[in-house]
């Protein structure tokens, strides 16, 4: 905020400075005054120390700015009451207003050195322009009380203007940070849910199991129990490690290991791990694709990102058929994976790849709304890119490219694959 606050009184200020600089050259001229050619020096003199200090904000030196711009200020005022005696009451005012533009970004000793130097040029402006009889003659009155008029109006003006953008600033933080808090809650309640919500059945299933076993029950039905329990641990430890995947790239600490893989080979292992899944909520998966393709990428991360479009096709779209398909498009690769199910909204294409966000409500699908977020960040951080297209009510296409990353040695499978794609079926 202290930041914004002194760019937007640089930004302001230059242009009144410049605004004082064309009324005090254009009254010396046509009153040959020398009261106001010395101001119209002075002027000169803080106008352009404004516009270097607001190319050193500009440029992240604040503080740098901020002196640069304070003492300009004394200087202009130094130089301007020898020539300006009817201002020396608001001239008097500044140095002390001008503590408060450099106090947030000055370290004790350059304040101290700024305030006694602030002292001293209160102390001539009030021995130059208050008690000494005028150095230079003073022009006539009904125009110094102009031009007074105008330093107030322009002082009050800037001071308003400052006020009102600081309130509507703090405004929208506040909106902000309302708008976080809502979220964080939300968030913290379908997290509690969605945690909870697998340990529910597993509890019951592993006391169902102990019962049958304990009974000596038909081995299919034991076993039948252990694969929901399984299952339901199995989501646990995936909305933990995503919890866990949210908070490293949150805090910058995502870490990926580049090897030499096979991608083809990656998305075939990949949909085969969901095929019992597939063939549970009833969705066709085909699959499409070439014999081989070489690259570089960190295989662990490329499958989290396999794993987690997967997964939302199958949620999404139980019950109609799912495409995953790999082509080379150049140098990159690129993953298409289509569903048929129930679609995007337009205008949430690109919310959904935020994190903790849905287009969807919760009470009809599970979800933290982290996976495609992991998936963004994971593509992007390895060089690549990924979009969703989607038409409600018709389905959703995710299309990830990621770079080759060159030509690698995997010569072996290569050569016994055939250079032709191949496009199989999967029940």
């Amino acid at each position: 905020m202290k930041q914004l606050r002194l760019r937007q009184f640089l930004t302001w200020m230059l242009p009144v400075a410049v605004g004082f600089l064309l009324v005090y050259t254009a009254l010396a001229v046509v009153l040959r005054s020398v009261a106001f050619a010395g101001g119209a020096v002075a002027v000169l003199v803080y106008a352009v120390a404004l516009a270097w200090a607001r190319r050193l904000a500009g440029n992240g030196q604040s503080a740098r700015a901020s002196s640069v711009s304070g003492h300009a200020l004394l200087v202009m005022i130094a130089l301007g009451a020898p020539f300006l005696g009817f201002l020396y009451a608001a001239l008097m005012m500044i140095p002390i207003a001008g503590v408060a533009l450099v106090l947030p970004y000055l370290e004790r000793p350059a304040l101290a050195r700024y305030m006694v130097a602030a002292f001293v040029v209160d102390v001539w402006v009030l021995v130059v322009g208050g008690l000494l009889p005028p150095l230079v003659e003073q022009p006539p009155l009904l125009l110094q009380r102009g031009v007074l008029f105008l330093a107030v109006v322009a002082c009050v003006g800037l001071t308003l203007r400052m006020l009102w953008v600081d309130s509507a600033r703090l405004r929208l933080s506040l909106a902000l940070a309302e708008e976080a808090l809502a979220a964080r809650d939300e968030f913290l309640a379908v997290a509690s849910h969605e945690l909870r919500t697998p340990l529910t059945p597993l509890g019951l299933k592993l006391q169902a199991l102990r019962r049958e076993l304990t009974a000596q029950p038909a081995p299919e039905r034991g076993l039948a129990h252990l694969d929901v329990a399984q299952r339901q641990v199995k989501k646990l430890v995936e909305l933990v490690d995503d919890l866990l995947d949210v908070s490293r790239i949150s805090a910058g600490r995502m870490e990926l290991s580049p090897a030499r893989v096979d991608f083809s080979s990656l998305v075939r292992e990949a949909v085969t791990r969901f095929e019992p899944e597939a063939a549970r909520v009833r969705c066709p998966l085909a699959l499409d694709v070439p014999g081989a393709m070489p690259g570089r990428v960190d295989p662990r991360r490329f499958e989290q990102v396999l794993d987690n479009l997967l997964s939302n096709a199958l949620k999404y779209g139980a019950g109609k058929p799912i495409s995953v398909r790999l082509e080379q498009r150049g140098t990159h690769a690129r993953l298409t994976v289509r569903d048929e199910g129930i679609g995007i909204p337009a205008e949430s294409l690109e919310r959904i790849f935020n994190r903790f966000e849905r287009a969807v409500s919760s009470r009809h699908f599970s979800g933290l709304g982290m996976g495609l977020y992991i998936v963004r960040r994971i593509v992007e951080a390895s060089g690549g890119t990924v979009a969703a297209a989607s038409t409600p009510g018709l389905g959703a296409t995710f299309t990830v490219e990621l770079p080759l990353g060159g030509e690698l040695d995997v010569a072996a499978e290569a050569e016994s694959a055939p250079a032709s794609a191949v496009a199989r079926p999967l029940r």
